[in-house]
């Protein structure tokens, strides 16, 4: 599937999802609200945190509000696109009924990755990028333009491992069927993401950076715009990303193959 096609779909899906949105317009208001008022009370904590310290294990202010507007951009995008579509998948696996869209011309993984979005979580994203420009504003010494690069660099990958631990839990459910109690447990892992993985303890910084990469999906960005990213880091990034998204299209194939649906 070319590029552009694949961009297209992706539009028109999207334009689909917020349609439906807007039809429920009081809901998608109350919504974008409950975001903004999560968002800001995890703003002023850190603020009144940061009144009785200058710093935490290193982490100073602006770099924690920078990497708080990178969680609410990541765990935004994930659930915006990423978590709807997975839900749906498990739920297509169960009823048997994904047999209507392996049957379609179009690369089932990719349909299956974006189809079912969450509008509001548009919010998240809009403002947790805000917060970023205003952390990295603040900054001494300032970011710089490579700096900035990296930043949008190491963010692409952590999204890609985000993803490909998303849609391999996913895949799961061709031989499980019900796996939404993973679900549970990836969620609690996320909100783990809100804070720098170096001040966890060992065995959860290693969790937080392997097993549930939001440890690094989070923290990676907010260190590379402060410039406390060097060149082994972002390619040890690029390199983990590009194979966990090589696994999971293979791991997704040998799904489909066990498949066995309302046409069994």
């Amino acid at each position: 599937m070319s590029l552009s096609r694949a961009i297209s779909l992706a539009a028109l899906f999207a334009r689909t999802e917020l349609q439906y949105a807007m039809a429920y317009r009081t809901n998608f208001v109350f919504g974008v609200l409950r975001l903004l008022v999560v968002i800001g009370t995890s703003v002023g904590a850190a603020l009144v945190l940061f009144q009785y310290t200058d710093a935490m294990n290193g982490w100073t202010l602006p770099m924690m509000v920078v990497l708080l507007g990178v969680y609410y951009m990541v765990q935004g995008l994930e659930d915006l696109v990423f978590l709807p579509s997975v839900t749906k998948l498990m739920e297509h696996v169960r009823l048997g009924t994904l047999d209507y869209i392996l049957l379609k011309p179009v690369n089932s993984q990719f349909y299956v990755s974006v189809r079912h979005l969450e509008p509001t979580q548009l919010a998240s994203v809009v403002v947790g990028a805000g917060v970023v420009v205003a952390g990295a504003a603040r900054m001494e010494p300032a970011a710089t333009f490579v700096d900035a690069i990296l930043f949008a660099l190491v963010l692409l990958c952590g999204l890609a491992l985000v993803y490909a631990l998303l849609i391999a839990l996913g895949t799961l459910s061709f031989w499980f069927v019900r796996m939404e109690n993973l679900l549970v447990i990836f969620q609690s892992f996320i909100e783990a993401g809100r804070f720098p993985v170096d001040i966890y303890p060992g065995w959860l910084r290693l969790a937080l950076s392997t097993v549930v990469p939001i440890g690094i999906a989070v923290t990676v960005p907010a260190q590379a715009i402060a410039g406390r990213t060097d060149l082994v880091g972002v390619l040890a990034m690029l390199g983990a990303a590009a194979g966990a998204l090589a696994f999971s299209a293979w791991f997704w194939r040998q799904g489909v193959r066990a498949y066995s649906g309302a046409s069994a």
